[in-house]
C-alpha cells in the first residue's frame, strides 16, 4: 500500500462508529427509540435490574446524559425504578415487559451484526483489531489524564 497520506486514526474510528450507529438507529427508529436508548437497555440486567450509577460507566456516558436517556426510557414505558431498602438514595433500574421485548430485539440486532462481521473477517484479524483498539483506548486515556493535570 503505497500511500504517503496517513489517515487520522480518530477519523477512521468515527467513520466506523458512525456507520454502526446509523445501522442501529435505523432499527431503533422502527420502535420509536434511538440506538443509544437500545444500547442502554442492553446494559440493564434482565433479571435483577441494574443500579443507575452502574450504567453510565459501562457505556462511557456522562451522568447528565444518562439521566436524560433514563427519563425518556421511563416516560416511554421501557423501564421502571425501584428504591433499595438499604440505601434510599440508590435506585435499581428494571425493565418493563415493553423494555424486555425491545432489549431482546436490540440484542438480536447486535448479535446478528457480530455474526455478519465474523463471517467476513477472520478470527486472526478480529484479534488484531481488539489488540489495536485496546492500545488506542489505553493511549487515549493516558493522553486524557496528562491533559487533565496540566
Amino acid at each position: 500500500m503505497e500511500n504517503n497520506k496517513i489517515e487520522n486514526i480518530d477519523f477512521i474510528l468515527k467513520q466506523a462508529w458512525t456507520s454502526v450507529l446509523k445501522m442501529y438507529s435505523e432499527k431503533a427508529l422502527k420502535y420509536d427509540s434511538t440506538a443509544v436508548q437500545a444500547l442502554v437497555l442492553l446494559k440493564i440486567d434482565p433479571k435483577k435490574g441494574t443500579r443507575s450509577t452502574n450504567i453510565g460507566p459501562k457505556m462511557a456516558i456522562e451522568p447528565t446524559s444518562l439521566t436524560r436517556i433514563l427519563k425518556v426510557l421511563f416516560d416511554n414505558g421501557f423501564i421502571r425504578k425501584e428504591k433499595i431498602d438499604t440505601d434510599k438514595r440508590a435506585v435499581i433500574i428494571k425493565l418493563t415487559e415493553k423494555g424486555m421485548k425491545f432489549r431482546n430485539i436490540s440484542r438480536e440486532v447486535v448479535l446478528n451484526f457480530n455474526k455478519d462481521i465474523t463471517e467476513k473477517i477472520s478470527p486472526e484479524k478480529i484479534e488484531i483489531f481488539k489488540e489495536v483498539m485496546d492500545e488506542i483506548t489505553k493511549t487515549a486515556n493516558e493522553v486524557y489524564e496528562k491533559m487533565r493535570y496540566k
